[in-house]
């Protein structure tokens, strides 16, 4: 396979971890700052407190096919959520256009950006933003694992 393949493959990688940490960012946050379990409870509507399904929390996606409203309750979803998820793929994307020879930058770029963020905006709520970014370290712990395995798979080191 060419270099130019496995630029590819990683930078669909990269994108595809970006909307999935984007829309558990959302979730975090929203948790955090309401003081609800982090990781137990399914992920549900703030109006009508339904469980949603999987299908409809597809990243970017899910909130189009949605129309913007809950499937349940027709409550408005805000447009943070797609918005924040959007912004973590452009953000993770070109991250990784401007690093991706640089692996151990771009993963460190990674999860600091998330970190600073949770501070950011969780920053009162010191119980459950520790457990947040604990559960943000091992979560990019384990696709930095992966992203590095693939990385050398592809270029068969981690240096230029």
């Amino acid at each position: 396979m060419s270099d130019l393949t496995f630029f590819w493959v990683l930078l669909i990688h990269s994108s595809l971890f970006a909307l999935i940490t984007g829309a558990y960012y959302g979730t975090i946050e929203y948790r955090i700052r309401r003081n609800l379990s982090l990781v137990s409870s399914d992920c549900f509507c703030p109006a009508c407190g339904r469980v949603l399904p999987l299908r409809d929390q597809i990243p970017i996606l899910g909130f189009f096919l949605l129309k913007g409203k809950c499937r349940f309750c027709h409550n408005g979803i805000p447009i943070r959520y797609p918005l924040t998820e959007s912004g973590f793929l452009l953000y993770y994307s070109m991250l990784y256009v401007m690093f991706f020879r640089m692996p151990a930058v771009y993963l460190t770029l990674w999860y600091v950006s998330v970190c600073i963020l949770l501070l950011a905006r969780c920053q009162r709520q010191y119980r459950s933003l520790l457990k947040g970014i604990a559960i943000m370290t091992l979560y990019h712990a384990l696709i930095a694992a992966v992203y590095l395995a693939v990385y050398l798979a592809s270029y068969g080191t981690l240096l230029l």
